[in-house]
């Protein structure tokens, strides 16, 4: 996944993705902060 894609998804679906990576703290992140958690 992209930073292109990421951008486009909404902040639940990113904090979805962060979950299913095992991130944590990205609950209460801005979406740009999670999308860099993720890449």
């Amino acid at each position: 996944m992209n930073l292109t894609e990421l951008k486009k998804k909404s902040a639940a679906d990113l904090i979805t993705i962060a979950q299913e990576l095992k991130l944590e703290g990205t609950a209460r992140s801005r979406k740009q902060d999670v999308i860099f958690a993720i890449l």
